[in-house]
């Protein structure tokens, strides 16, 4: 007979004693091992507003080797939902066969195998808030005294969750203090991208198998989907993570100075060359090199690239010396490179070159299950950006509006819509009322003619704004920026955004 109160104080002092949930939880799975079985513990928040839950803790005890997703965002549809918070689901519950069970068997895609579960429902001021999970493998593992010894752990393992909160809120704080912080770069890794272990599973197992190798890289797909986010990823975990990865958007490079920005130029190679200038690649030796959008490179630029490819060799403008470089190359478009082959806009001898290994991304449209995960992002990041605290909520059907809706631009358009729902409403809740509100086609190439009707004032002045937009490509800020051409402040300019419905973002503004 298992001493109660006995156990109870083992188990409880470590979740009690340390302020880091990672070291509480720990020590407390060492505990509870001489108790009863457990090969791992899974610690989840409810988040009404996202309809999903937010993994905190999920680890295992093989060789104590624990594995902390912050921040991992489960999606519940309404169905489960329902369950957790309407049906009359105990609080506590052996699970000793998820597949069989309505609510483990909908997260059973993430566990390998036969496991047998207990599954413990942490309240506040009376509402359940979080659950706690443990597990261990094999069928039918659990008995009714497990549970009854488990269920004592609810009030400690609820303080210990709270103390995690109340320390991620203060780090939360501190980095809005903390002006720098937003500037800081750091390398991104597979964990930083969200959906990696949903909508992007797939994508981000085969970036796993080629980050190691030196293999280029073809990565495919709509505008705003993320390529550059993969595309540093693979070099972050490729052996070349400690060389530099040089990022080169080929639409965006004026077509006079493509030559010479790519492979560099000699001293008096033309009017202007004062010095020798290394190009990309020659910065990129040893390194990565990302060509976005190679699709517009013009064909003389595609054969010098090809013979990069085939001998690791350029030549500086104006030079006469051959340079050897060694570079692996990651490339991206949107466009169909097969049909520009076919229409003699791209060789297909580059294509073969440089997709030798093809990584498609889906868009957002497919992926609608990572929406409550890339909210929770954007919210987070624009909130730290735009110096908002506390953090506002969701409404309570902003998420089912957001899922509803098909993301034409994709990754970049949510982006945008949270940033410009945050500026709207700083203190929340944030409704997404009017998100899909979509820009006018083709607004004022020119102010109209006398024999058109008159417009009110509003309007000429946003189809004005909307047309210097377009001749920088949305950007605001900058000697190039619309804030400068309009002799607007940058925030005035976007105060008046805002008044006339004009929505942010990049990627919504075509150049020219």
């Amino acid at each position: 007979m298992i001493d109660k109160n006995d156990f109870y104080r083992k188990a409880s002092l470590p979740l009690c004693r340390h302020l880091d949930l990672d070291t509480a939880v720990r020590n407390c799975m060492q505990v509870l091992g001489k108790f009863m079985p457990v090969d791992g513990i899974n610690i989840q928040l409810l988040e009404p507003g996202l309809k999903a839950s937010r993994t905190v803790f999920f680890g295992y005890t093989d060789d104590l080797d624990f594995v902390q997703l912050e921040n991992a965002i489960v999606p519940m549809p309404p169905a489960i939902r329902s369950l957790i918070k309407k049906s009359p689901l105990p609080d506590f519950r052996i699970i000793n066969r998820p597949a069989q069970d309505p609510v483990a068997s909908y997260f059973m895609e993430a566990i390998e195998g036969e496991v047998s579960n207990l599954a413990m429902f942490l309240k506040k001021d009376g509402k359940r808030f979080g659950i706690v999970i443990l597990g261990a493998s094999g069928r039918d593992r659990y008995t009714e005294e497990d549970l009854a010894l488990f269920s004592l752990l609810r009030a400690p393992f609820t303080l210990a969750v709270n103390n995690y909160l109340q320390s991620r809120e203060i780090t939360r704080m501190e980095q809005i203090l903390d002006e720098s912080f937003g500037r800081k770069s750091r390398r991104i890794t597979v964990e930083d991208i969200v959906g990696y272990n949903f909508g992007l599973r797939n994508i981000i197992d085969l970036l796993k198998l080629v980050a190691p190798l030196d293999s280029p890289v073809m990565i495919t797909g709509e505008t705003g989907v993320g390529k550059e986010l993969i595309a540093a990823a693979i070099h972050n975990a490729s052996p070349r993570r400690d060389q530099p990865l040089i990022r080169v958007n080929c639409g965006a490079l004026p077509e006079s100075v493509v030559d010479s920005e790519l492979f560099g130029h000699e001293k008096g190679a033309f009017t202007g060359a004062a010095a020798r200038h290394l190009g990309r690649f020659e910065r990129a030796n040893h390194g990565t090199i990302f060509l976005d959008e190679i699709g517009e490179l013009k064909p003389e630029i595609q054969v010098k690239l090809l013979r990069v490819l085939q001998n690791g060799e350029i030549e500086r403008v104006g030079g006469s010396e051959l340079i050897r470089v060694d570079v692996r190359i990651v490339a991206a478009t949107h466009r169909d490179l097969g049909r520009l082959v076919a229409e003699r806009k791209f060789r297909e001898d580059l294509l073969f070159r440089v997709n030798v290994f093809p990584i498609m991304i889906p868009p957002l449209r497919a992926r609608k299950n990572d929406i409550p995960a890339l909210m929770d992002h954007f919210i987070q990041k624009k909130s730290q950006e735009l110096s908002i605290y506390p953090v506002p909520d969701l409404g309570s059907k902003a998420i089912d509006k957001l899922m509803n809706y098909d993301w034409p631009g994709n990754v970049r358009e949510l982006e945008n819509i949270v940033e410009r729902e945050l500026i709207l409403s700083r203190k929340g809740p944030l409704t997404f009322t009017d998100f899909d509100r979509r820009m006018p086609q083709n607004k004022l190439a020119s102010f109209p003619s006398e024999k058109d009707a008159l417009l009110p004032l509003n309007e000429v002045i946003a189809d004005h704004i909307y047309s210097i937009l377009n001749k920088t490509g949305g950007r605001i800020n900058g000697p190039n920026g619309a804030a400068k051409i309009l002799d607007m402040h940058p925030n005035t300019l976007r105060n008046r955004m805002i008044k006339l419905g004009i929505p942010f973002g990049k990627g919504r503004f075509r150049m020219g």
